[in-house]
């Protein structure tokens, strides 16, 4: 892998040539950055999205337990950054404020986030919103 934009732009090598694959990143500004130049692009919970079909692809070919736990934390983490965006939506954080507040937010070992209305379980085939956002 190879950062050309930090958070951004990365090329990938792919695998049975030489030749490498760009993902391109959304940039744009908001209350907690300002960028010069903004342009169009991929959402994480996007690439997400499709590393969980991918992993279901790949066990449907060979299942394992590994494979059903890597799509379980692909998941997860998908859960976590769409409980983030809909705190951020309820707080209007990173539009017009920095804080971020955590307090709702469990430490230690796995605990659902008490105010958010889904779970991992299949969050990746809920309908998205024009922002890439799972719509509740």
């Amino acid at each position: 892998m190879k950062i050309i934009d930090p958070g951004h732009i990365y090329e990938l090598r792919q695998l049975g040539d030489e030749n490498t694959q760009t993902i391109k990143f959304i940039k744009r500004s908001g209350g907690a950055v300002q960028y010069d130049k903004e342009w169009a692009g991929l959402q994480t919970q996007e690439i997400l999205r499709a590393l969980i079909d991918r992993t279901n692809y790949l066990n449907n070919i060979l299942p394992c337990k590994e494979t059903m736990e890597a799509k379980r934390c692909l998941q997860m983490a998908l859960y976590w950054y769409e409980v983030r965006a809909l705190r951020r939506k309820r707080s209007q954080t990173n539009r017009t404020t920095l804080d971020h507040n955590d307090i709702e937010t469990p430490h230690g070992e796995f605990q659902y986030a008490r105010d958010i209305p889904f779970d991992e379980v299949d969050i990746e085939l809920r309908p998205i919103g024009d922002d890439g956002h799972i719509i509740l």
